[in-house]
């Protein structure tokens, strides 16, 4: 039986007493913030005046209502991870969750760049003075930003932090760890939750890599090795036991659909943005640095006495490889159907292989015997001329503002005369079939509307996209365009059922200017600024506009908002890493999962407490987290108790 631990694959720091435990921590936690400052400006050079993202407003009134009212109504059982992690977070930070749609998506980088890292030296080990550790968390959350993970596809990023943690713990029991598949599969479930349909595809590059680890495999189970911890072995336990999980978890306790599409892309923008994403890349720059890494990966280290941590290297490389070959197939076949959209696995692929590999060439760069005397320039000096992309990706052309602050105020404002109304009934809300966001136009109506609405409106909210008159006659608005039409048909199907009951019908001047004027032609009132009243009962006076809800804080608050976050985070994963992962983990290991574990167990607990009926918003929220410290904390703390009591 292997006995070496993830952590005793690499030297443990020769620096004595409390600073030197303390110093990876603090040096995990530098390179977090210094990933999250690294994007957090872009409010300030840019003029952003709301979160960036077009699918922030979707994450903003999710999570809102999650916390307010539970899972399960207006789909909110559909991949329910981001909402769960986020109506506890706003519960004890007590930000809203407009403004933690600021800082969360920026944190989650940091934290998928230590996992990378944490993965890194798990698959590797550390290298020399922990270089390749800080250098691949520094290249993780900087590359990145040529992708659309940042600040756009926010749930699969929390699902792919968690993936990459899984896959560190999942090495770490390869190698002999005492605990670690249970957490492993643990984090999976999380991830899962987070969003499953990404979790069925690195399900698939389990699969790929557990085949390419057979022959191995079948080697160490006639050595007498226990099949569970061999390569292929792990892997399939792992992904069966995750995958039953969470098919259980979706049919048995959500009762949610597997396909989990809320807004249909147009499929004639794939492959513009799949080569808008490959040209962000700078290829003259990185494909080099790329080719280089990769062949020093795959090249091999030779004889060795530590054969344990060759095996666990080359499992890690196989992983790699069947990471490529399912992202790749991916990219290929939604670039070929359009069935898929191809960007999104390109972006899997930059994330970790690419990146991985960037890092090994700026490694072996550092550690050549010629440059010993200027290591740190010379890494410093690669690793931002390898950030380079990213930067210029992020700054320049990085998502833009989708909230329409105005919009949100009208909301906000229509908000106090649905509180006036008979609790229960529907309100309509008319808007343009037309607008900025081309033929999702709507869709981005709908969900700025809805975070604009407290979540005991939310039930009430129907949707009638089209002209006034079409709605008092009781018939859809049809427009030019199938594919707008087809985006526009849900909402139909759905207000249609409502119309016949004369329900309240309110627009909204910033969601549809002309119908706006044209309802006001029809005898509708205006109630307050920018809203206005086609049909229901008139309020007993004008309403007040509504408050702006406060969004972007300043760079210092915003800097300090964000690096509370991370801290919580890792807070909240700290003892439940060593619980769930075993002692003697490597400590940069130990702090770079620390943040990725504490989301997933956020996740996890979060969910069980919705289910029982706990409130997560306000005192609810907090005990979540407070439970989540103590399942976590507690076995770490009760050990090393009873190790500082041990005579001698």
């Amino acid at each position: 039986m292997v006995q070496a631990d993830v952590a005793r694959t690499s030297q443990p720091s020769a620096t004595p007493g409390r600073v030197g435990r303390l110093a990876p921590w603090l040096a995990a936690g530098a390179l977090g913030a210094a990933v999250y400052l690294f994007y957090l400006p872009v409010y300030r050079a840019r003029g952003f005046r709301v979160p960036v993202g077009f699918d922030t407003p979707w994450y903003v009134w999710r999570a809102d209502f999650v916390a307010e009212r539970g899972l399960g109504p207006l789909d909110t059982a559909v991949r329910p991870g981001h909402a769960l992690l986020s109506a506890v977070l706003g519960a004890v930070t007590g930000r809203s969750q407009l403004q933690l749609a600021v800082v969360l998506p920026l944190v989650l980088v940091a934290v998928l760049a230590l996992a990378v890292g944490a993965l890194a030296v798990a698959g590797l080990g550390a290298g020399q003075g922990r270089l390749r550790w800080a250098v691949t968390v520094a290249l993780a959350g900087t590359v990145l930003a040529t992708t659309r993970l940042v600040g756009e596809n926010v749930a699969n990023l929390l699902n792919l932090a968690m993936v990459v943690a899984a896959l560190a713990a999942l090495l770490g029991w390869v190698a002999g760890a005492r605990r670690g598949l249970a957490g492993t599969v643990a984090l999976l479930i999380a991830a899962g939750l987070a969003h499953w349909v990404f979790l069925a595809v690195f399900g698939a590059v389990f699969a790929v890599a557990a085949a390419l680890s057979l022959p191995s495999t079948l080697r160490e189970l006639r050595e007498g090795r226990s099949w569970v911890r061999t390569p292929a072995g792990a892997l399939g336990a792992a992904v069966v036991a995750a995958g039953a999980a969470m098919a259980a978890v979706i049919a048995g306790v959500l009762h949610a659909p597997f396909q989990t599409i809320e807004i249909k892309e147009d499929p004639t923008r794939f492959l513009p943005k799949l080569r808008t994403d490959l040209s962000r890349l700078e290829w003259p720059l990185t494909a080099p640095a790329a080719a280089v890494g990769a062949w020093l990966l795959g090249r091999s280290t030779g004889p060795t006495a530590q054969a344990d941590r060759e095996r666990v290297r080359r499992m890690f490389l196989r992983l790699l490889v069947a990471w490529v070959v399912v992202c790749g197939v991916g990219v290929l076949y939604g670039a070929l159907t359009k069935n898929l959209p191809p960007h999104r696995f390109l972006a899997l692929i930059v994330a970790v292989p690419f990146v991985l590999a960037l890092a090994e060439t700026v490694r072996w760069l550092a550690t050549r015997p010629a440059l010993a005397r200027f290591r740190i320039p010379v890494t410093v000096a690669a690793v931002a001329a390898l950030a380079v992309p990213g930067a210029l990706s992020w700054y320049l052309h990085g998502p833009g503002e989708w909230i329409d602050p105005v919009g949100v105020q009208e909301a906000g404002t229509a908000s106090a005369y649905v509180a006036s109304l008979p609790t229960g009934g529907p309100v309509v809300f008319l808007v343009g079939p037309f607008g900025a966001a081309g033929v999702v136009s709507v869709p981005l109506k709908e969900r700025t509307i809805r975070a604009g609405l407290p979540a005991s409106q939310q039930e009430r909210f129907h949707l009638f996209a089209g002209e006034p008159g079409d709605l008092l006659a009781g018939r859809r608005t049809l427009v030019p365009g199938f594919a707008t039409n087809d985006a526009i048909g849900p909402y139909w199907d759905d207000v249609r059922t409502v119309l016949p009951s004369k329900p309240p019908v309110i627009v909204l001047k910033a969601f549809g200017g002309k119908q706006f004027q044209e309802t006001l032609g029809l005898g509708a009132t205006v109630i307050g600024p920018g809203v206005a009243l086609l049909q229901g009962p008139h309020p007993a006076a004008k309403l007040p506009a509504a408050a702006v809800p406060p969004m972007v804080p300043g760079l210092a608050r915003g800097a300090v908002e964000g690096l509370a976050v991370l801290v919580l985070l890792g807070l909240a994963g700290a003892g439940g890493t060593w619980t769930l992962f075993g002692p003697g983990l490597d400590p940069e290991v130990w702090a770079s999962l620390s943040p990725a574990v504490g989301a997933g167990m956020l996740s996890l607990v979060a969910f069980v407490a919705a289910e029982l009926g706990v409130r997560l918003a306000g005192a609810g929220g907090a005990l979540v987290f407070v439970a989540t410290v103590l399942a976590g904390g507690l076995p770490w703390l009760i050990r090393t108790l009873r190790s500082t009591r041990r005579p001698g």
